[in-house]
């Protein structure tokens, strides 16, 4: 169940059932399992039978109300990888719209990754000021609510009868704040603080790094999908250290983290609106332009 078995490459060839057809619904076929390291926080449930299992994947990197999610076995080979698949955590809310990385996942074969989900989605356009200032964890309250995750291709759909998410949710925010203690930062802080810090020159840091990253070196078949920066900020806005999460390779970690310690960072302020020590998360998902896709607190 290492994340370093998920070889997320092009899958086709999926086959779809005839539109209309009844959700494929699978029951536990066990309780939650939490597999937490250093730089994330995972929780891991099995369904189906043993002959067919499957398998769904809770996944975050900090806190946060968005999280990855990575399914697989037997019974996602109805979902096409052509289509934009949708996600749905609540019976009356709206379908998500992601197209997930897909491939075989070690064991399980068939897998679908999707990068970033939330449990409820909003239609309205997102307010940088508004999510710079909210302190952002998994919703609780809206977890208790979640009957099942369904995932669909608008022909076929899987539906994992996960019932309530709500303690879920409780342990993945407490593993999230609990890491931030790893790195040398106040949880409580965080939990509390008014906004959180930010780059200042965030398009300039997109185009560095765009012109830095060694793009065919990752480009090697080893299943490298995303890059994960993480940038520990001082409380008078300077980049105190560097840190690629899960990419081995210090080379690359020393290049990239060069073209970023002089990024300008506007810091996070704490419940009394003072500047704060604290972090900065850069997604960047190889295979396609480079992107800043997540900047917290932007």
């Amino acid at each position: 169940m290492r994340h370093a078995a998920l070889a997320l490459a092009a899958f086709a060839n999926a086959i779809s059932p005839a539109a209309g057809a009844e959700p494929v619904m699978l029951e536990p076929a066990s309780k939650w399992a939490a597999d937490f390291a250093r730089d994330k926080c995972r929780l891991v449930r099995f369904f189906g039978p043993e002959s067919a299992r499957n398998v769904m994947i809770l996944e975050q990197y900090d806190p946060g109300e968005r999280f990855a999610l990575v399914v697989g076995g037997p019974a996602f080979g109805i979902i096409n990888a052509r289509k934009a698949s949708t996600v749905r955590f609540l019976a009356d809310g709206s379908p998500t719209k992601a197209e997930p990385l897909v491939g075989p996942m070690d064991g399980y074969g068939r897998s679908l990754f999707y990068l970033s989900v939330a449990l409820a989605e909003t239609e309205a356009k997102p307010d940088p000021e508004a999510a710079a200032k909210a302190p952002a964890l998994l919703d609780s309250a809206l977890a208790a609510q979640v009957q099942f995750v369904e995932v669909s291709d608008g022909t076929g759909a899987v539906r994992l009868m996960t019932g309530p998410l709500e303690s879920a949710a409780k342990v993945m925010n407490r593993c999230t704040l609990d890491l931030l203690g790893t790195w040398g930062l106040d949880p409580e802080q965080h939990r509390t603080a008014t906004r959180r810090p930010r780059l200042a020159n965030q398009q300039a840091v997109s185009d560095k790094l765009g012109q830095t990253i060694p793009w065919q070196k990752l480009d090697n078949g080893n299943g490298t999908d995303a890059l994960r920066i993480r940038l520990i900020t001082s409380s008078d806005g300077k980049v105190e250290s560097c840190t690629l999460v899960e990419t081995p390779d210090p080379k690359i970690t020393e290049r990239l983290c060069k073209s970023l310690a002089k990024a300008k960072v506007e810091p996070g302020l704490d419940a009394a609106g003072q500047p704060m020590r604290s972090y900065i998360t850069i997604n960047i998902f190889v295979g396609a332009p480079i992107t800043v896709t997540k900047v917290v607190g932007t």
